[in-house]
């Protein structure tokens, strides 16, 4: 390849005292704020948090560990979602139950911070020991607090199983009296107020096409 000069292009007597370029970009700030002002209601906006978007069933939010029906967790410390963690954000000390003879985690803390929510850990864990919910509501005040711990972590085998998150996939999921999500969660409501309006409820109104006109599941 042969050299490529290039040369560079000498600026207007404008272009060089910066006024007119600044003036040119406060037009265009300028219109922006105009039009928004006057067409409110077209705003992608909704008034969160009395009003809440609509997400997928498979979200990857906040983490939770499940547990067996006499309530001790499924995790038996393998490593493995640690081991395929991409952000090096779990960390596991193992312990051994000297009745069973079987591993189970003495430490297991996620640093909420460093997490990607890539679900790897979820793919990888071989016990369905850790699932993601749809919980995204995440805020903290300080940095310590991101480090989640068992106590955070570990729900009851009774939680209730629908909605989860992103989980194993197995098809249609029949695990009742396990754990496995965050309960329904907050109702989802079309306005801040009974009242109101929504300012455009087709941003999270969801999926209203008619049965019939849905896209067909794969594999059908």
């Amino acid at each position: 390849m042969g050299v490529i000069k290039i040369e560079r292009k000498k600026l207007t007597f404008l272009e060089r005292i910066y006024l007119w370029e600044t003036a040119k970009g406060m037009m265009v700030t300028l219109r922006h704020l105009l039009r928004n002002l006057f067409n409110y209601k077209d705003l992608p906006i909704i008034e969160y948090p009395e009003v809440k978007r609509i997400y997928s069933e498979r979200f990857r939010g906040r983490h939770i560990l499940t547990t067996r029906e006499d309530g001790t967790t499924r995790c038996v410390a393998c490593y493995m979602c640690s081991t395929a963690c991409p952000a090096e954000c779990i960390t596991i000390e193992a312990a051994e139950d000297d009745r069973t003879r079987e591993k189970f985690p003495a430490r297991y803390e996620i640093d909420l911070l460093r997490c990607v929510y890539c679900g790897y850990c979820v793919d990888a864990c071989p016990e369905d020991a850790i699932y993601m919910t749809r919980d995204y509501e995440l805020a903290i005040d300080t940095r310590a607090r991101s480090v989640v711990g068992l106590r955070d972590l570990v729900v009851p085998p009774n939680m209730p199983v629908e909605p989860m998150g992103w989980r194993p996939y197995y098809g249609e999921m029949r695990k009742e009296g396990t754990a496995g999500g965050t309960g329904r969660g907050q109702e989802i409501r079309t306005a801040a107020f009974p009242d109101d309006k929504a300012p455009n409820p087709d941003l999270y109104q969801g999926d209203v096409r008619p049965a019939s006109e849905s896209t067909p599941a794969r594999g059908a």
